[in-house]
């Protein structure tokens, strides 16, 4: 479910949110956005919220206020150029606020368009945006240029990833398509 298929001004229970973020037309980089896409062809408990957060934080900040979700997942891809391309890690998101200046140099960031994880991460730390339970799992990435698909390395990190965002749901791990 999305939060478009609600009625207008109808408000309902998240106990977690999915989100993916990513870099549209940035190869790799768009791993968020694509994941998100072929997650919604499954099935999903109905307060489970399934969203692409592809876009400036301050809406994501909206969207979280809105939804008030118990539990985030988020999912994207970010070079941290410690690990061999298609590396997965998930971690609990440390909700330390990071500096004022950090935040005021993202914000500025997605203002000329610059829209990824760590952007989303860091406005929604400096806001106390996040619950406690919040997940992110990031894949890294081998091709950052401007193209359409993922490297074979990051297209093989699709299943795994969907597997613990269902764990982290807490669903079985093998996937059912929608009747």
């Amino acid at each position: 479910m999305t939060p478009e298929d609600l009625a207008p001004g109808e408000r309902r229970s998240t106990r977690v949110l999915v989100g993916g973020v990513g870099l549209p037309w940035m190869r790799d980089l768009d791993f968020g956005t694509q994941f998100i896409r072929r997650m919604r062809d499954l099935e999903w408990p109905g307060d489970v919220v399934v969203e692409d957060l592809s876009y400036a934080a301050h809406r994501v900040l909206h969207l979280l206020q809105e939804l008030e979700p118990a539990k985030i997942v988020l999912v994207g891809a970010m070079p941290r150029f410690e690990d061999g391309a298609g590396t997965i890690r998930r971690y609990p998101l440390d909700l330390t606020p990071p500096s004022e200046e950090d935040v005021q140099a993202r914000l500025g960031d997605a203002a000329g368009g610059t829209i990824d994880l760590d952007h989303t991460l860091a406005v929604g730390r400096y806001w106390k945006a996040f619950p406690e339970d919040t997940v992110v799992i990031e894949v890294e990435p081998a091709d950052r240029t401007f193209g359409l698909g993922f490297t074979d390395a990051v297209e093989a990190a699709m299943e795994p990833v969907l597997a613990m965002v269902r764990e982290e749901v807490g669903m079985p791990t093998e996937t059912a398509p929608r009747q």
